[in-house]
């Protein structure tokens, strides 16, 4: 069973701990101006066949989220959350 509490609960894919292990010692510039992150873009540039694309590398879910809601609501409009109770 999956469960999706929350992203902080679980764990790792083995093969993204290892690369974390692999590249520990490499000094980078800071989130999103480092290598590894200039290499998806272009990689996601190239997936998606279009070079003009801003990509912009979010720190955590929550903030994606307020990014995304904020982006498309306007400023009279809400999200609500409503718990399901069975």
């Amino acid at each position: 069973m999956y469960s999706f509490k929350d992203d902080y609960s679980e764990g790792v894919h083995k093969k993204i701990l290892q690369a974390l292990i692999d590249t520990n010692m490499n000094q980078e510039d800071g989130y999103g101006m480092d290598s590894y992150s200039k290499n998806s873009i272009e990689l996601l540039k190239k997936i998606t066949k279009d070079v003009d694309i801003d990509v912009h590398f979010i720190s955590g879910g929550t903030q994606t989220n307020l990014l995304a809601i904020s982006s498309v609501l306007r400023a009279h409009e809400h999200v609500y959350q409503h718990k399901l109770v069975i």
